[in-house]
């Protein structure tokens, strides 16, 4: 009987899991639809318990096509960061607030004003706490407005973490998911920064590096899944980390593209490397890489299809999008877009950032903005990778995709065409599901490390290669693109505030 690793990814539009064999050849996949709610603009939330139902319906789809007896491990990704808040009955305590949110901007402002860069350091090892997206903003924006929420949670969870939860009736988190809330290097919490938030430490879950059992699939989870009572279920990590660990992120000198519902960009380094404006990660002591998430990738093409294109209706006809941008000329005849639509995070983390078409003259139509749209997430990436690599102090040796958006032709070739690089697709565009297993193959036994069974278990598609006709006009368009945020920063602050009548 062939032994068998199942991932399963916690997404911001959909549960996903996939089983493999040792070698990573997809065996059986499955994936279902959950439901994000934004009761006001910049806010996102989504339900846990449609999360866990997700994950019951993915996991009956793959136990009826592997033999549950065959499944060694299971791995988790999963969206971050979310603020799942559970009470003693293992109940969610409202709805969660997901990555995408970006409520908590006076937080942020308090953060900064009142936690000093000595004192980040020293309780969180980052100075990086003043942004709206950040955990502890969120969890303060929580304890001022829902003190009753609070007063009735045990622990604070991730995502992840709560399906974790569901299999084995275990509390905990990792590491990594932990960031700005748990010291990466002491792995503990420090009492200081807590009080200082006024939220009880003692309601943060243990912490676990990412290559570590949560616990094993109780009965319970037995019945509602299809698994076997007792396969390990391994914690696991972010899912950007996970996608970029199947993106075979931790060979020297890669660069991999997460094209997801955001885009997330990152470069394998030989160790850690300081920068202001992107993450430095280590999955393991043995490799780092830096990791830059945009805020913009489907969900921007998601917004140009619901505003341009109503007709299409729902889901997103992605390929008829595609065939409208391809219809229009690179560059757009002039028209550059900003993909802010949410405000920015790497590499300029500004929540007031907006959204903007420059250059629109009378003969624009509407597949002129089509293109904009897609060319400007390309200039996104094009330039976290810059940023990248200046701090790296080199150049990527390659470029991979992976992700969703990585099974589209045109999405490829566009970005090989803006980054004048060859672009490499990997095989599976799920891999989310794919890096959780990778990390739960160790907990299995299969491999000795992640480095190890990243050589044995991703493989990749035929590239596609750069149009040197294309340079020029693309090299002009970015560079109207770099300048164009400078230029509109002053008054991004009165149009983020701006309601109209």
């Amino acid at each position: 009987m062939t032994a068998v690793l199942v991932g399963i990814d916690i997404g911001t539009s959909s549960v996903k899991a996939s089983a493999y064999d040792a070698k990573g050849f997809l065996l059986a996949k499955s994936s279902h639809p959950v439901d994000t709610f934004t009761p006001q603009p910049g806010w996102a939330e989504q339900e846990p318990v449609q999360w866990w139902e997700a994950v019951c319906t993915v996991l009956k789809d793959i136990t009826r096509n592997v033999n549950p007896a065959s499944v060694a491990a299971v791995g988790l990704s999963g969206q971050c960061p979310g603020h799942v808040l559970v009470d003693a009955a293992f109940q969610p305590v409202g709805r969660a607030i997901i990555w995408s949110d970006r409520r908590a901007v006076e937080e942020a402002e308090w953060l900064r004003e009142n936690i000093t860069d000595l004192q980040a350091e020293e309780w969180v090892g980052t100075t990086y706490l003043g942004d709206p997206s950040c955990p502890p903003a969120r969890l303060l924006w929580l304890i001022r407005h829902h003190p009753n929420v609070i007063e009735k949670t045990i622990a604070l969870l991730q995502p992840k973490d709560f399906i974790a939860l569901r299999l084995t009736g275990e509390v905990c988190t990792d590491i990594l998911s932990a960031y700005c809330l748990v010291h990466p290097q002491t792995r503990k919490y420090a009492p200081g920064y807590f009080e200082k938030l006024s939220f009880p430490v003692n309601k943060m879950p243990p912490v676990l590096p990412p290559v570590s059992a949560a616990g094993k699939v109780s009965d319970y989870a037995a019945r509602q899944t299809g698994l076997v009572p007792g396969i390990p279920v391994v914690i696991g990590t972010i899912d950007a980390y996970c996608d970029n660990l199947a993106g075979g992120v931790l060979t020297p000198g890669r660069a991999v593209d997460v094209a997801g519902t955001s885009e997330i960009v990152s470069l394998a380094v030989p160790g850690k490397v300081s920068s202001p404006d992107v993450f430095s990660v280590s999955l393991d002591d043995s490799s780092a890489f830096l990791c830059s998430p945009l805020q913009s990738g489907g969900n921007t093409l998601a917004w140009l299809a619901g505003s341009f294109y109503p007709e299409f209706g729902q889901p997103v006809r992605y390929d008829l999008l595609e065939q409208e941008a391809h219809n229009a000329q690179p560059g757009c005849n002039g028209l550059v877009c900003l993909p802010y639509l949410n405000g920015e995070r790497a590499p300029i983390w500004d929540s007031q950032a907006r959204g903007a078409f420059l250059g629109i003259n009378a003969s624009h139509s509407r597949k002129d903005f089509t293109r904009a749209v897609y060319e400007s997430i390309a200039f996104a990436i094009r330039h976290t990778l810059d940023v990248s690599e200046a701090a790296a102090g080199f150049t990527a040796q390659d470029f991979v995709v992976c992700g969703g958006g990585s099974r589209s032709h045109f999405w490829n070739q566009l970005k090989a065409d803006v980054l004048q690089r060859q672009v490499i697709p990997t095989a599976d565009s799920q891999t989310g599901c794919l890096g959780a297993a990778v990390i739960a193959s160790l907990v299995a036994g299969f491999y000795p490390d992640l480095k190890t069974a990243c050589s044995n278990m991703i493989q990749f598609k035929n590239p596609e290669d750069p149009n040197p006709a294309k340079k020029a006009v693309y090299e002009e368009a970015y560079n109207i693109y770099r300048q164009s945020y400078p230029a509109l920063k002053p008054i991004w602050a009165g149009i983020s505030s701006h309601k109209g009548t």
